[in-house]
């Protein structure tokens, strides 16, 4: 027997998901305070686990998409952006081989984190208005995403992250066994 979309919504999964998507977005609405070593460092620990209860979501089915909505303004998006450039500008770019394309593509990292964080806040937005409606919206959304933005951008992005975070040194040290 499939779960009803209200067990769906209720899951430690979907609670889960909910309190890493919101602290990601309080992370990135105070990225002004941190450094960039201290950004890289919490992005290389959140990123991961908001992959894995991305991965985690089940499939819903909505009778109503009519509360499907977008709350993050051009502007906020626009300012966030800007906040990140300013304090991951030398590193901002970096290039990753996109497989669908076959080609080696150029992302900014500061844009990949807008758009996640985006994707992110709409999702906890639309979930806390706290109507089965809107939370079924909110994890049908969230889902599609994860598919076709954020759960792909966090795949590029971590190994730059880590690149970043433990860069090659010109000789390679054994790795002790």
């Amino acid at each position: 027997m499939e779960a009803s979309n209200i067990d769906k919504i209720e899951t430690k999964n979907t609670r889960e998901l909910y309190l890493v998507a919101t602290q990601f977005c309080t992370f990135m609405e105070n990225i002004h305070t941190f450094e960039p070593r201290q950004i890289i460092d919490y992005l290389l620990k959140i990123m991961p686990l908001m992959y894995l209860k991305g991965a985690l979501i089940q499939d819903i089915q909505v009778d109503e998409t009519v509360a499907c909505e977008q709350f993050v303004t051009e502007e906020q998006y626009e300012l966030l952006y800007l906040k990140l450039k300013d304090k991951l500008t030398e590193m901002e770019f970096f290039e990753s081989y996109n497989l669908q394309e076959n080609e080696t593509k150029t992302y900014s990292i500061c844009e990949i984190l807008t758009d996640i964080y985006q994707d992110m806040k709409d999702f906890v937005l639309l979930y806390n208005k706290n109507t089965l409606t809107t939370q079924e919206n909110a994890l049908l959304m969230h889902k599609k995403y994860f598919i076709y933005t954020w759960g792909k951008y966090i795949t590029i992005l971590l190994s730059y992250l880590h690149q970043l975070a433990y860069p090659v040194v010109e000789e390679e040290e054994e790795i002790d066994e």
